[in-house]
């Protein structure tokens, strides 16, 4: 299976995806220009993987801040992933954030809230 990894810049997140491994991890700014060309490249990996998944699928949002076109493109991944779980296969999604960061954490419950996948809130210090 392909592997993916685009560094971060100044207001695009880092993104990793390795089919091999099940594990896909966004972290850092997310405020691209166009979210569409960001998060493109992922999203098609992640259509391709569904068809022959890992047994368990890791997915890390270690996220500063998204904008709502970034958060609308991570929803669509969601939700080419929530194939899944009705397939047998384990989807583990954690979100990150920082204990003082209030506006993240209500996003990751907001994410909770648009996905049937469950998403483990995880505070880090």
């Amino acid at each position: 299976m392909e592997k993916l990894f685009i560094e971060a810049t100044i207001d695009s997140p880092s993104i990793l995806f390795d089919g091999d491994k099940g594990i896909i991890e966004i972290a850092g700014k997310s405020l691209p220009e166009n979210a569409i060309v960001c998060y493109s490249p992922l999203h098609l990996l992640v259509k391709e993987y569904v068809v022959n998944p890992r047994p368990k699928t890791i997915v890390n949002f270690r996220l500063e801040y998204l904008n709502s076109s970034s958060a609308k493109n991570i929803v669509e991944i969601l939700t080419v992933l929530e194939q899944l779980p009705p397939k047998g296969y384990v989807v583990e999604v954690k979100w990150f954030y920082k204990a003082e960061d209030d506006d993240m954490l209500e996003e990751g419950e907001e994410f909770r809230r648009m996905t049937s996948i469950p998403i483990i809130l995880e505070k880090e210090q």
